[in-house]
């Protein structure tokens, strides 16, 4: 699956709050008509470690030629490779009922990495140019608003968006391209990213009202939940009034039937004087536990508006190594002696001094992609191509790949075929394996 921009169209309370509090900075915002949860997601280009574009508006054109007002009640800044298969929310709107024939998005700002062609290679921020501030993406077929909730899903091609200049590259052209699907919200206990589930969401705490909480997450959107007996709560909470405003907290939800997103986990993963920081590994150095680790930034809990290329981290007896495997069963092994470059990963900090010193070091799922060979019933061997990021930092021309039970496989890895895995990477020491959640074809 490719990277998706997606609107799940649902009635939640907090949308009236973002259009009725004095307005936005961001233009009118579309306050009437069914609600929207905006998500982002792409397919992946493997030569860039980074790839992040301030979306500026979405507005939607219906049969008459009518636009709507903004989707966004803010610009959103998000980060693409990261969340590379799956989705994630970034806004809530609303959209009139009626049928729609495109969509227009505004655009600035992109940001792209990549590894120089140094030794160790380096990642190195770009000259990155748009070529258009305004796109239109045209739906193959008119999409129909009614009052259900609907998830409107617009996929971001990030190979075919950024075109990149030199060897090793020296400058980017970005082209952002983008398709659009729509699906339903699927029964709880069948929800994956595309149709109702919301895993790791990831933000700090801007309100609390028993029995809701609003983030706002690590894009800069603002986001609602609802929680109840069944949520569980984590990491020095046990329940909702253990929260506190600016904490950093990790949330997975499910979209209720009426569209309201219901947590099914909190995690706090730091205070409000704390920090999270994700990104590929790009270095390591020391010896375990007492171990510098150096990171291509993709995301982190701070906003800023002028992110780090890397950020050093420091890991030290106290730190927790952990694995995020959610529904995956893993046998991989990740702590102070079984880490290696190219893995991607989330350090939680109690404090924001650079370098951080992780009080927690979660391995995170990842995208790679290449050719199948050796497939059989329950895994294959991917070799990746020597030019992605992935390789160069490595140094691994391939990876064993277990698809793990309950895995979405939607395209079958057969031999000679190019595919894409988002899963688990595990180091041994010596060689590289991946535990799939999600097998498909990059497109």
């Amino acid at each position: 699956m490719k990277r998706v921009l997606s609107v799940t169209l649902f009635s939640v309370v907090f949308a009236f709050a973002m259009v009725g509090c004095g307005g936005s900075k961001n233009g009118p915002i579309q306050a009437t008509g069914t609600s929207t949860t905006v998500q982002f997601g792409d397919a992946t280009n493997d030569q860039i470690v980074k790839f992040e574009l301030t979306v500026n508006s979405i507005t939607l054109t219906d049969s008459s030629n009518t636009a709507t007002a903004n989707l966004l009640s803010a610009p959103v800044e998000f980060e693409f490779v990261q969340s590379a298969g799956t989705m994630e929310p970034v806004s809530l709107s609303h959209i009139p009922a009626g049928t729609y024939s495109k969509a227009t998005f505004t655009v600035s700002d992109p940001d792209v990495v990549v590894l120089n062609g140094a030794t160790p290679p380096a990642p190195t921020k770009i000259p990155a140019t748009l070529t258009a501030t305004s796109l239109d993406v045209t739906f193959a077929s008119p999409i129909t608003v009614g009052a259900d909730p609907l998830f409107l899903n617009f996929d971001l091609d990030l190979a075919s968006s950024v075109t990149l200049s030199g060897t090793p590259p020296t400058s980017a052209t970005v082209t952002p391209t983008f398709t659009a699907t729509t699906s339903t919200v699927a029964p709880n206990n069948n929800q994956d990213d595309e149709d109702g589930e919301d895993d790791d969401v990831h933000g700090s705490v801007t309100a609390i009202n028993a029995p809701k909480f609003t983030i706002q997450t690590t894009a800069g959107a603002s986001i609602d939940f609802t929680t109840d007996a069944n949520t569980r709560f984590k990491d020095g909470l046990t329940t909702l009034s253990d929260l506190k405003v600016g904490d950093i907290v990790e949330v997975d939800a499910q979209t209720q039937s009426d569209g309201t997103k219901l947590a099914t986990k909190v995690e706090r993963e730091g205070n409000e004087q704390g920090e999270e920081a994700e990104g590929i590994i790009s270095d390591i150095s020391g010896t375990a536990p007492a171990l510098t680790i150096t990171i291509a930034h993709q995301v982190s809990s701070n906003n800023s508006a002028n992110p780090p290329v890397t950020v050093t981290i420091t890991t030290d007896l106290n730190t927790q190594f952990s694995v995020r495997a959610d529904k995956l069963n893993v046998t991989g092994t990740f702590d102070a002696t079984h880490i290696g470059k190219g893995q991607r990963v989330e350090a939680d900090a109690d404090g924001q001094a650079s370098p951080i010193t992780a009080r927690k070091l979660k391995l995170r799922e990842q995208a790679l992609v290449g050719t199948v060979s050796n497939a059989g019933a329950t895994g294959f061997t991917l070799t990746v191509d020597s030019t992605s990021a992935f390789a160069k930092l490595s140094g691994a021309p391939s990876v064993n790949v277990t698809v793990a039970s309950g895995a979405d496989v939607k395209t079958t890895p057969t031999n000679g075929a190019t595919v894409r895995v988002r899963g688990l990477v595990f180091f041994d020491g010596t060689a590289y394996s991946m535990t799939a959640a999600r097998v498909d074809d990059n497109k």
